[in-house]
């Protein structure tokens, strides 16, 4: 009887995985050459200022707004100031898109890449604010800061996670911080 218990939902978890439907090959992209189509999907960077758009309609831009004096209490800022930066997204697609992640960017500078920190700062709104879902047709903007020194501001690289954290690659934003 035991045997039985645990051979009935197995069988049936079986059937149920044999009837889903195979996946599609695209013709038209099959008949598009490999490299064409990596150039496409690689292509995700841009100058600060400048604008990445995904498959799907879904345009990220980052824009510096130079260095910015922040509260005494401010997290993460370097002698009282932060380089602040401000995201903007745009739903160009057709489905509601879950931005919550994309607010969350990671800035680095210097030829190594080296984490810079977030800087938080009520009173100032920085690092506090988060991006929403956003439905086809609108726009949401939220300003965020990092804690960059004079020195490292000549290399700024911004990583803004995809639309899709699964399937698209982040947006990188480079540039210098005035």
């Amino acid at each position: 009887m035991k045997k039985l218990f645990f051979a009935v939902p197995l069988v049936a978890l079986l059937l149920a995985g044999c009837s889903t439907p195979a996946p599609t090959v695209d013709k038209a992209a099959a008949d598009k050459p490999a490299a064409t189509q990596a150039a496409k999907t690689a292509d995700r960077s841009a100058a600060l200022g400048g604008t990445v758009t995904y498959d799907r309609g879904v345009k990220v831009t980052v824009k510096s707004d130079g260095f910015k004096p922040v509260s005494q209490y401010a997290y993460g800022a370097v002698d009282g100031k932060a380089a602040v930066f401000e995201l903007t997204v745009v739903n160009g697609g057709k489905e509601e898109l879950n931005a919550g992640l994309m607010s969350m960017p990671k800035v680095t500078v210097g030829a190594k890449n080296a984490k810079a920190e977030s800087v938080i700062d009520s009173e100032a709104k920085l690092g506090v604010d988060t991006l929403s879902t956003i439905l086809p047709g609108e726009t949401q903007t939220v300003k965020f800061a990092a804690g960059i020194t004079a020195a490292d501001a000549g290399v700024v690289r911004v990583e803004v996670m995809g639309p899709n954290p699964f399937t698209d690659k982040a947006a990188i934003f480079k540039g210098a911080v005035k």
